[in-house]
């Protein structure tokens, strides 16, 4: 299960979609198979589109973000995840945007998994999106991660920092890093750290 990855007309991502090591497979053949997702932030406002494409053993993703708001850092990557949505009681994309950020989204649950599978192994796992200085994105790839069909009731979720994929040299050595607390290394073996959650979406299914 390979995944290719192409370059958006505004926007760059980072090669991670290949599945590597997913334990059981979320794909089978989708061809026909589409789903989409609308992103809102915490007010509501609609701020982008995700989209869904089954290609025989491939899904193409495809973002689009415009009218993002202030409290997004702009010319910089954000986390970009499918959320599981699955504790039983499926509340979708719910947020105060009087509470803190740190509040937002929690009904998404967290990264779709399944047991075992460490970040940036998870199946919800993908390449992270280059927000631009104007506040907009666009972003296009195919992963053989998982197919629409399997992910139809979950979230995407954009989150406020760029995602570090686990990539984290940890040791004593002089050219790696000694975490600074237990919670950063889970932080970063849960969600690559990626932060707050900013925008979220359900998935649908599209005809």
């Amino acid at each position: 299960m390979n995944g290719r990855l192409k370059i958006g007309l505004a926007s760059a991502v980072v090669a991670v979609a290949t599945a590597v090591g997913v334990g059981v497979a979320a794909q089978a053949d989708a061809s026909g198979w589409k789903a989409r997702a609308t992103l809102r932030g915490a007010d509501g406002t609609e701020i982008g589109q995700v989209t869904f494409q089954g290609k025989d053993d491939e899904t193409e993703v495809r973002l689009r973000l415009e009218h993002l708001p202030s409290n997004w850092t702009t010319d910089a990557f954000h986390g970009f995840h499918i959320h599981a949505n699955d504790t039983g009681t499926d509340q979708g994309c719910v947020a105060d945007p009087a509470a803190a950020p740190n509040l937002w989204f929690l009904s998404a649950d967290g990264h779709w998994k399944i047991d075992g599978q460490n970040h940036a192994g998870h199946h919800g796992d993908m390449p992270s999106v280059l927000v631009n200085g104007d506040g907009s994105a666009q972003m296009e790839f195919v992963t053989g991660r998982f197919d629409p069909a399997a992910i139809v009731g979950r979230a995407v979720i954009v989150h406020a920092g760029a995602d570090n994929f686990g990539n984290v040299p940890l040791g004593s050595a002089t050219n790696q890093y000694t975490a600074n607390s237990e919670a950063a290394t889970t932080a970063t073996k849960n969600t690559g750290n990626a932060g707050d959650r900013l925008a979220c979406g359900v998935i649908e299914r599209r005809r």
